[in-house]
């Protein structure tokens, strides 16, 4: 008789509600762009969390200025490796009274910013080439 094999677990992880948003040298891009910039963004969130791992450093949040525009901010909730929010918490944070997300913000927020400058430059290079909608 064959036991059933227990399906394998990854490593343990912990949901943290994210909100990101653009900086305020990127607005003028985004309203420009042609593309609602809601969309730009939750795609540079998609894209900025697609291969990332949280690290064990603490990184303080950037000081850059975000946009005010609040309608344009991606929100979420990310699934990270629990050992290592336990480790951010036991250093930083050991009474836990920060939101975890302040936690992990500056390790993601300028991989977003990135990312969103990334799509900018897409969309503005697709735009410069003729593409055939034009012809009859």
């Amino acid at each position: 008789m064959v036991s059933p094999t227990r399906p394998r677990r990854g490593p343990a992880t912990r949901k943290i509600d994210i909100r990101v948003n653009a900086l305020e040298r990127q607005e003028e891009a985004l309203i420009d762009c042609g593309v609602d910039p809601a969309h730009v963004i939750r795609a540079a969130l998609r894209r900025a969390v697609k291969n990332w791992e949280l690290g064990p450093d603490f990184i303080p949040p950037a000081e850059e200025q975000r946009t005010r525009i609040t309608e344009w901010r991606a929100r979420t909730s990310l699934a990270v490796d629990d050992a290592t929010v336990t480790t951010l918490l036991r250093a930083h944070d050991p009474l836990n009274v920060m939101s975890k997300w302040t936690l992990i913000r500056g390790q993601l927020e300028p991989r977003v910013w990135a990312e969103i400058d990334a799509i900018l430059s897409e969309i503005a290079a697709y735009a410069a080439v003729p593409h055939g909608d034009d012809e009859v």
